[in-house]
């Protein structure tokens, strides 16, 4: 609205200086003479200005202007990725330099961290949160931007301005994106013997990476990935020439000894040495039917079982890697609750082995402790845990995103409504001022 404002006030003028009358000459010519001899000193027309000035406040009423700075939520990317060097800074310090200045002028103001897990501090003034929001780092491996939206709006009632290198999230009214596009490489993924690399850039580039004292050289594809293999069981690796971000360029792999909290069984005794395994409290593994979803690593052993059944279906998944039970005849267990999804399935659909996340449900072991599946099906459950792995491994974060254009939140309005009362008020003292006066009446 305020695009009115210049149109109004010369409309205004013109069609003051159109009904203004005229100035008759009456006291002659040498007054007008004398007059041009005197310095020329303008006098303000006070009528024009109150009306000048009543109009410019209507035009600002419609326009309805905050009263002043609003509460706001601040949620900021602290993912790995804000880590990237733009420059002589970061991107983080990016966001930081442009949040810092609305959040003092908050009243009242919601910081969250934007990580894997997003934190939050306030509500407090703004000015309150300065030390939060500088003293925040870039290292995770993801940014929950909708957790952290929905965080701060738990906390206070009020608009919520996202600042990241990421797209705008859905939900934000506000978001300053930061970093411009910048070429990485970075490692990406690390398993026994081999790792991933990555390459943000638009074209191909050549990772030299050191392995053991060695360095190897890998071809990257534009914006994609590329293996290293045949690498020691347990290695760690070095980035020479990672790029724009430097988190992504170590990383690690190695195994553990694993701690086993298991009942005295001879078969299972065996088994756990031979797995290297140790006691301990890391996974459990215990006689019973599972009465819901397990709070650490579980493994079951049903304490009976049915009339042994012909396995018919086995489901694709990484606990039967190597396993061969096609052709074996397992007694099924005790059915487990509906979290549990079948595995192995026998004749009509029936369940014989069952796995949740962090879970596996098996026959009595009486029926399957001889059987040469049991000792890999057992490493198997157990390798995820036993695997050490280090290093940012996010191939998100390494691929480095590029923000879309920034918006702040829309104002929320509130003097429109004093502005126009001021102008009404104006109106009626020019109207008080400039009153018509009476004309005397005729005898």
């Amino acid at each position: 609205m305020l695009w009115l404002l210049l149109p109004v006030l010369l409309l205004v003028y013109l069609l003051y200086r159109a009904r203004r009358p005229k100035v008759r000459p009456w006291a002659g010519v040498w007054l007008w003479q004398r007059g041009r001899r005197k310095r020329f000193r303008p006098r303000l027309d006070l009528r024009l200005f109150l009306l000048l000035l009543a109009a410019a406040l209507m035009v600002l009423a419609l326009e309805d202007p905050p009263l002043g700075p609003s509460p706001m939520v601040f949620v900021v990317d602290t993912s790995a990725s804000m880590a990237t060097r733009e420059g002589a800074k970061t991107r983080l310090d990016l966001a930081k330099e442009r949040l810092l200045p609305l959040l003092e002028k908050a009243p009242e103001a919601v910081l969250v961290r934007a990580g894997e897990r997003p934190e939050a501090y306030g509500p407090a003034p703004g000015i309150a949160l300065r030390t939060r929001l500088l003293a925040l780092e870039a290292r995770d491996r993801e940014a929950r931007l909708e957790e952290a939206i929905a965080l701060g709006r738990r906390l206070l009632k009020a608009p919520v301005l996202v600042a990241s290198d990421g797209p705008p999230p859905p939900g934000a009214e506000g978001y300053i994106g930061v970093g411009s596009p910048r070429e990485n490489l970075g490692i990406v993924a690390v398993a026994q013997g081999f790792l991933a690399l990555g390459n943000s850039a638009s074209r191909i580039l050549v990772a030299r990476v050191e392995v053991g004292g060695r360095v190897e050289e890998v071809r990257v594809p534009a914006r994609g990935f590329a293996r290293l293999e045949n690498l020691p069981p347990t290695f760690t690796a070095r980035l020479l020439n990672g790029g724009a971000l430097d988190l992504d360029d170590e990383a690690g792999f190695g195994l553990k000894r694993l701690g086993v909290d298991y009942p005295k069984a001879p078969a299972l005794e065996r088994l756990f040495l031979l797995l290297g395994a140790v006691p301990g409290e890391e996974v459990r593994v215990r006689i019973g039917v599972p009465q819901g979803l397990p709070d650490r690593p579980t493994l079951y052993l049903a304490p009976s079982g049915g009339n042994p059944t012909p396995v018919l279906l086995a489901t694709p998944h990484p606990l039967l890697e190597g396993v061969a039970l096609l052709g074996e005849r397992l007694p099924p267990p005790p059915p487990p609750p509906s979290s549990w999804r079948p595995l192995v399935e026998g004749e009509d659909g029936v369940g014989l082995v069952y796995f949740t996340e962090g879970g596996l449900y098996l026959p009595p072991l009486a029926a399957i402790q001889e059987r040469p599946f049991f000792p890999l099906l057992v490493y198997n459950f157990l390798k995820p845990y036993r695997e050490v792995r280090t290093g940012l491994l996010s191939p998100v974060e390494t691929l480095l995103s590029t923000p879309g254009p920034s918006f702040l939140p829309p104002s929320q309005g509130g003097a429109g409504r004093f502005l126009a009362l001021l102008a009404a008020l104006v109106l009626l003292l020019e109207a008080l001022l400039f009153r018509p006066k009476p004309r005397a009446q005729e005898a």
